[in-house]
């Protein structure tokens, strides 16, 4: 959803796309994992919407379209989800944030995705979403697992490495890893890999060898 310019796809576009995972996600079932993001949850949320004007690249014009399909598949998302002690999310876990903000860092990886998870329940979970740091243009001092930068967490696990949260293996995205050419084109890094986390947004799919926690990028 929100597509930027470089995607060369519209927002219509991108809704067909997004109904072609809701029925992809229907007929695989727990084959697949939906994941709530920063550009999901305005949509998806009311409450979230209204908490700030602040909602990178929303479409205003097709707004009631896109929240009328979270409304009918909204059970099908999630916040956070584990496989094989992996722990995914749409902007990876600051531990920061979640000692200062969710007061859980102390608890098993499962009991923080149970946590997560619940989140989107409240109006109070909703606004903890909602904690944006500078480098993404917010004002707060954590940023949440939908909205914070990879650099925020490279910083923090330097400095933070005896939290539980940082010893824990951990797959998202949300940091876009590309760049304009001489040409003029759009070229895609690879994954930022660091410590125990991996940051996928590179606009390729990855295959994930969970026993050795490695990836291969699928061209």
């Amino acid at each position: 959803l929100d597509p930027y310019a470089f995607d060369g796809i519209t927002v219509p576009d991108a809704i067909e796309n997004f109904k072609e995972i809701i029925e992809y996600k229907k007929k695989h079932g727990d084959k697949v994992i939906l994941l709530f993001g920063n550009h999901d949850c305005p949509y998806a949320f009311k409450e979230y919407y209204m908490l700030s004007s602040y909602h990178c690249r929303h479409s205003v014009l097709y707004h009631d379209e896109i929240a009328k399909l979270f409304e009918e598949n909204k059970d099908l998302f999630q916040i956070c989800h584990i496989e094989n002690d992996i722990i995914f999310t749409h902007a990876g876990i600051e531990s920061s944030w979640l000692e200062n903000v969710i007061k859980c860092s102390d608890k098993n990886i499962s009991e923080i995705c149970d946590t997560l998870n619940d989140l989107i329940k409240t109006r109070d979970g909703l606004i903890k979403l909602y904690y944006i740091t500078y480098s993404r243009g917010g004002r707060n001092k954590y940023g949440s697992c939908i909205w914070v930068d990879v650099h925020d967490i490279m910083y923090e696990q330097d400095f933070n490495n005896d939290k539980p949260i940082v010893k824990a293996k951990q797959i998202f995205g949300h940091t876009i890893q590309g760049h304009y050419n001489n040409d003029g084109d759009v070229v895609y890094d690879d994954a930022i890999e660091f410590n125990n986390c991996k940051m996928i947004d590179t606009a390729n799919a990855y295959l994930l060898d969970s026993k050795s926690f490695r990836i291969k990028k699928i061209i």
